[in-house]
């Protein structure tokens, strides 16, 4: 008896312990599925919470590209630079949630967007994602992204017996474009492929004579239309000619800029490479001066960042000019124009070589005038090559050119001719080069939009609960 009923006391013990463990691992797994519900449930609601402040990002890019009201306060002077607003949205997508958005601008075109999302939980309890970005809308181009633009309503592009490649922009006239006596015109959109994707685009006619060849990818005008012409149209709408502050009263125009330099003595301007001035404001006659003093084969580097000249400018008797910058003149620019120059009793002859490089980010360099500017058949013995805009109120013309011309920038002009450049002139597109060409640094002059691309543009993305 003992026997059976220690068996059955041991029996016992062991189905309780049985018991026991299988209640603990009930409880363990019983606990283990209610943590995975839980965090199941806390994905599901972090996700919810994410993507709704996302959603009101979202929205407020797209009202800075498609709503009016945005748009304009986003981009538009004078109040764009502290330009503050903000929506919010209820239940938008489910019950018991909705999201604030605040957009606060550092810049015109640039800006801070938050959005803040909140789910309503059981028990009092909610949930919440908050999502800061900045963003901007990148500077456009002022000349449709044109490198060769016409400006004039009732002026041409003439291009005769030439042969001008255009890289990365396109061929731009508020009036006609005539290409005859042998030339050839590429258009390339594509610098790496050289590809003849770029546009001919005409607000007149666009007439090319069968001699001659217009390479690219579209024709846009009054009387041809072929390719990619839905955004311009045919004709393209009609571009105002970007205009240049020269020299009025306020303090970014070109000459007041040359004038603040002269004044803290950071002018310098060498002869043969030895320091010889350090003015940055000239009259012609000083100019002038500058120009013999170094003589034939010599050579002028001007260091002011803006040189500025109140009369015309002449490059004649074989001189060498290096600009690091811009060189701005209100007279007419020729280059090389003549060969010989006749000063004092003496006589020098020879080519003229112009160069001229940036000097960097936000400043300005090229060769700008308020008249007219001429490179003639002297205009060099080397291969030219300038790093700016070349912009003329008036007309440019590029006469017998004996070597290849490079232009990394863009050339505009009330109207543009191209006679007997038999050599290559290659010319490459540089929106930033013009942008701080037309404005004389980084920023338009006060009172002045920007053409601002389009796109909003993700500069930075950071994310808190």
């Amino acid at each position: 008896m003992e026997k059976i009923f220690y068996k059955k006391g041991v029996a016992l013990i062991i189905s309780v312990m049985v018991l026991g463990l299988l209640l603990l691992l009930g409880a363990y797994f019983l606990t283990f599925a209610l943590t995975e519900f839980r965090i199941s449930r806390s994905q599901v609601v972090a996700t919810q919470t994410y993507y709704l402040a996302e959603a009101g990002v979202n929205e407020a890019i797209w009202k800075l590209k498609h709503d009016p009201e945005w748009k304009d306060n986003f981009e538009t002077t004078p109040t764009c630079d502290t330009w503050l607003a903000d929506f919010s949205r209820d239940n938008l997508f489910f019950s018991n949630s909705s999201y604030q958005v605040k957009i606060q601008n550092s810049d015109c075109g640039r800006g801070q967007i938050t959005a803040t999302s909140t789910v309503e939980l059981a028990g009092g309890k909610t949930s919440q994602r908050v999502i800061k970005i900045k963003v901007f809308k990148a500077i456009g181009s002022l000349t449709g992204e044109s490198a060769v633009f016409s400006g004039g309503s009732s002026e041409n592009i003439d291009i005769n017996s030439s042969l001008i490649n255009i890289y990365d922009g396109n061929l731009f006239s508020n009036n006609n474009t005539k290409v005859s006596w042998w030339s050839e015109v590429n258009v390339y959109d594509n610098l790496s492929t050289e590809e003849i994707e770029g546009k001919a685009l005409a607000q007149g006619n666009i007439n090319v004579s069968w001699t001659s060849t217009l390479n690219a990818n579209s024709f846009c005008a009054k009387n041809i239309c072929e390719g990619n012409c839905l955004k311009e149209g045919c004709p393209p709408d009609v571009l105002s000619m970007p205009m240049i502050d020269f020299d009025s009263e306020d303090s970014n125009s070109y000459r007041n800029q040359a004038s603040t330099t002269e004044d803290l003595g950071l002018c310098s301007v060498l002869c043969n490479g030895v320091e010889c001035d350090t003015k940055c404001i000239y009259t012609d006659d000083e100019f002038e001066e500058l120009l013999w003093q170094v003589g034939e084969e010599g050579t002028l580097t001007l260091n002011n960042g803006i040189s500025y000249v109140t009369g015309p400018i002449d490059l004649k008797g074989g001189r060498k000019l290096v600009v690091n910058g811009a060189l701005v003149a209100d007279g007419t620019i020729d280059i090389g124009k003549s060969s010989c120059w006749t000063n004092k009793g003496q006589k020098d002859c020879g080519f003229d070589q112009i160069t001229v490089n940036d000097p960097g980010v936000d400043k300005p360099s090229g060769l700008l005038t308020k008249a007219k500017m001429n490179f003639g058949s002297y205009t060099s013995s080397q291969i030219i090559n300038i790093t700016g805009l070349i912009y003329a109120n008036d007309e440019i013309r590029f006469v017998s050119l004996p070597l290849s011309f490079t232009v990394i920038g863009g050339v505009l002009a009330r109207k543009i001719s191209f006679n007997s450049v038999w050599e290559t002139f290659n010319i490459y597109l540089n929106n930033a080069i013009i942008l701080e060409g037309v404005w004389a640094g980084p920023k338009p002059p006060e009172g002045v939009t920007p053409p601002f691309s389009p796109v909003v543009t993700i500069e930075h993305w950071e994310e808190s609960y």
